[in-house]
């Protein structure tokens, strides 16, 4: 069963990394992209981002149902780790991802400064869950030997 914790802390480590990346690198360098080729550009982005992301993104997911499953806390931190991923991925697919669509089709200043706003909620998150995670680790390492 500790496979899934390694498995958790792995995958949400590497969406900080990544989150913090897009942040401050690569949502704010959009702007410096000509618009004739930023749909192009865009596309190629988004499709390779996807492969990174989206496994990662999975492997957090199910991690997160198996320890909700499998280890129970006195403090239920494991459902607050499966409620701030539920959050994530409500801001990823119904608010971020309708943002990346609208910017593939046209470049718009407003819609990237949007974008940015949302994925530093989502990192904010993603690091608030790390946390969580790191007590709910110590809470294991206390009560489980």
């Amino acid at each position: 069963m500790k496979i899934f914790i390694y498995i958790s802390l792995f995958s949400n480590l590497i969406m900080v990394g990544v989150s913090l990346i897009t942040q401050l690198v690569t949502y704010p360098s959009f702007k410096l992209i000509k618009s004739s080729s930023f749909s192009e550009f865009h596309k190629s982005y988004t499709n390779k981002m996807l492969f990174i992301v989206a496994p990662v993104m999975i492997l957090e997911l199910i991690s997160s149902l198996l320890l909700v499953i499998f280890y129970v806390s006195d403090n239920n931190t494991e459902i607050g780790l499966l409620i701030t991923l539920m959050l994530i991925w409500f801001l990823t697919f119904f608010i971020i991802v309708p943002i990346h669509n609208k910017l593939t089709v046209n470049y718009n200043k407003d819609l990237n400064q949007k974008l940015i706003k949302y994925n530093g909620l989502r990192t904010i998150l993603w690091i608030i869950k790390l946390m969580l995670f790191i007590g709910f680790c110590n809470y294991l390492a206390a009560n489980f030997h």
